[in-house]
């Protein structure tokens, strides 16, 4: 009776143990997923918030001629991947310490040949005669990025600004100073922005296709110093 006893016990520890190792191997595999849903997650928000607060101190041609540039542009040098485009602007990036990257300074939105979604920082071009080699900062700000789209939203005329038919600060006649003639579409059907618009569109929006993500991510901004003005309707 003792022997069989055993028998039943060993198999019955045997038994839970098989049930304790398979449902820890499930939590071990629900831990993963969670873990990575969560990574993704985190790069999106990391994405929205540095981009959110990069483009609302986009720098404006009224305020800023001299300092303004605002374009897409495509490959340079093999910089960017294939068939992709790239957002040069600038920004401001606040207070240095290194007085080169401090207040209005250049930057390059663009995927790069490896599929890092990266943001180039340099310092504004009036330094660039007095010194000897051109620094940059280069972020990665998401992996994993297939691809890269830009889309410009510009008002219809009854809600564009009449700002947007002065002259840039710094210019006496507006004649001497001409804008290119942007033709509102009150919708997103601006793919490209040339720097002869020497203006800010009202909003953007970048088009992000991941690896691993059926969906695209769709990231929208406005800008505060556009001479574009939406109104709102009731």
């Amino acid at each position: 009776m003792t022997l069989i006893e055993l028998m039943v016990a060993m198999a019955l520890t045997s038994l839970l143990l098989t049930l304790l190792l398979h449902f820890y191997r499930d939590m071990e595999w629900w831990n993963q997923d969670i873990n990575k849903s969560q990574v993704k997650a985190f790069q999106i928000f990391y994405v929205q918030n540095r981009l959110s607060d990069i483009l609302s101190h986009a720098v404006s041609p009224r305020t800023e001629e001299k300092d303004f540039f605002f374009y897409t542009s495509q490959d340079v040098n093999g910089l960017l991947k294939p068939n992709n485009p790239s957002l040069v602007f600038t920004y401001n990036f606040g207070p240095n310490r290194d007085p080169l990257f401090a207040n209005h300074v250049l930057g390059r939105l663009y995927v790069d040949v490896d599929d890092n979604l990266r943001l180039a920082t340099l310092p504004s071009p009036k330094f660039w005669p007095s010194l000897a080699s051109l620094r940059m900062k280069n972020e990665i700000l998401m992996e994993g990025i297939e691809s890269l789209a830009f889309n410009f939203y510009i008002p219809p005329p009854k809600e564009r600004s009449l700002v947007g038919n002065k002259a840039p600060q710094g210019s006496s006649n507006k004649d001497s100073y001409p804008l290119a003639d942007i033709q509102p579409a009150d919708s997103w059907e601006h793919s490209e922005w040339k720097s002869e618009y020497n203006q800010l569109p009202a909003m953007i929006k970048i088009i992000l296709k991941a690896k691993e993500r059926k969906e695209p991510i769709t990231l929208i901004y406005p800008f505060p110093f556009s001479d574009f003005t939406i109104i709102y309707n009731k």
